[in-house]
């Protein structure tokens, strides 16, 4: 089916389907207002033949007069009206239009249908045990109804028929610009990307039009951003290879030592150690490549965790730093091994910036819907120009610094995988000479 068809097809779908609820609403409100009334009319009448006919009992048994059955049932056919009457379960009298095998619960009232006839039925109690059940014939009121409906319905076909007409012609003017665009993709999928559709005619396919232009614009963009992401995995192996080197090296130099030359037991336990540095500074580049890897899989179940249960796994992790934990209590929604690890990171990177013994401040700030993590230090800072590259993966501000004291150039990198795993983003603000403060915003949790 072409677009045009379609076009017609949906719009004459709106049409109907528009028309013909707003129709049928009218007329079957207008129904609804005139069944109230008469219902209300009926209800009044039927109030009537109960008072009168109670009054007809009263009297009579005021004068002494029998009111058994047969004169109770005499005294409601005496008043021509459209009823029946029970005592108890028995049936004394029925002139109703319609069938009603029992008597209606007092106060009650019923739509009942039989044949072509339509009637209201209204249900009261009396005194003596009797049950009056009177009849109102509803079947011109129905009946004007379904003709309403038949007009209207005749009408929307009219109408439909029309519209079908007027929206043939203009969906054939509206399409036609299409076909520009139709030969423009053509060419631009042949190659001509320098090719655009520029089309003016003042609608909406103007705006595809231009939405168009822009997409072949994005492309080019998109083709230098890959560019630009080859180029990063081209410097990450780069590094990544050069990281495995300097230890690698050192490794296999004095292992060599240890197997070819005789050395007296200082030098042996100096290159040992020089081993075991080396291997253990190659454990936690590995560790942290492939946490690095693993979150960028699947999406983490988040569970409400308190952030002061992590001080003392924190102290632990990290025995050689001065850190400070507040006092208190903050729950929020994370996962805690990623939220340790991410702290131990933090304040691992601030105490190689910082003089031995120099605090290191961990703080919660609470806000309405969220709790700010922050680890601060007095240390030597990040240069402003160098912020936005920190948390890249294998980047070091001071590589000879960051070496010496067993960096690997993750942990920034992982910080920041931990942080956007929990919808967040890692901020960092540093002076030079005064210190650093990264903070990470969590969700609130409930209660643990």
């Amino acid at each position: 089916m072409r677009y045009a068809q379609k076009l017609i097809c949906l719009l004459l779908l709106v049409l109907s389907a528009s028309f013909g609820v707003g129709g049928c609403y009218l007329l079957y409100s207008d129904f609804g207002v005139q069944l109230d009334r008469i219902n209300a009319a009926n209800a009044a009448a039927h109030a009537q033949v109960c008072t009168l006919l109670q009054t007809e009992i009263l009297d009579l048994q005021r004068r002494g007069v029998d009111t058994g059955d047969d004169t109770v049932a005499a005294l409601l056919q005496n008043q021509g009206s459209a009823a029946a009457l029970w005592r108890g379960e028995n049936l004394l009298c029925d002139t109703l239009e319609v069938p009603c095998d029992a008597p209606l619960a007092n106060g009650t009232m019923c739509t009942v249908r039989s044949g072509d006839k339509v009637a209201a039925l209204y249900g009261s109690d009396l005194q003596g045990n009797l049950h009056l059940v009177s009849s109102f014939d509803l079947t011109g009121l129905y009946r004007d109804r379904d003709a309403s409906l038949r007009r209207f319905l005749g009408l929307e076909a009219v109408v439909l028929a029309a519209g079908a007409a007027v929206m043939a012609l203009l969906a054939r003017q509206v399409t036609r610009p299409l076909r520009v665009l139709t030969a423009t993709s053509a060419q631009i999928a042949g190659g001509d990307y320098a090719r655009r559709t520029a089309l003016h005619t003042g609608d909406e396919i103007e705006q595809v039009s231009r939405s168009f232009d822009k997409m072949a614009d994005a492309v080019q963009e998109k083709i230098a951003d890959l560019e630009a992401d080859v180029q990063k995995r081209e410097d990450f192996m780069g590094a990544f290879t050069h990281e495995l080197k300097t230890p690698m090296t050192s490794i296999i130099g004095y292992a060599d030592v240890l197997r070819s030359l005789q050395t007296d037991p200082d030098e042996q336990r100096e290159a040992a150690a020089a081993i075991y540095h080396e291997g253990r500074r190659l454990e936690s580049l590995s560790q942290k490549l492939l946490a690095l890897l693993a979150l960028g899989g699947e999406e983490l179940e988040l569970t409400d965790l308190d952030l002061a249960s992590l001080w003392q796994p924190l102290r632990a992790a990290c025995p050689g730093a001065a850190v400070e934990t507040p006092a208190g209590h903050w729950v929020v929604r994370g996962d805690a091994d990623l939220l340790l690890d991410l702290l131990c990171n933090l304040v691992q990177n601030a105490a190689k910036a910082s003089d031995p013994a120099a605090p290191i401040q961990v703080r919660c700030r609470e806000a309405e819907t969220t709790v700010t993590l922050e680890v601060a230090d007095r240390g030597c800072g990040i240069p402003r120009a160098e912020i936005d590259r920190v948390t890249e993966p294998f980047y070091m501000v001071d590589k000879s610094r960051a070496r010496k004291q067993g960096g690997s150039g993750l942990g920034l990198a992982l910080c920041k995988r931990i942080a956007a795993a929990h919808g967040s983003d890692l901020v960092i603000e540093s002076t030079p000479g005064q210190g650093t403060t990264v903070r990470v915003t969590l969700q609130k949790g409930g209660s643990v």
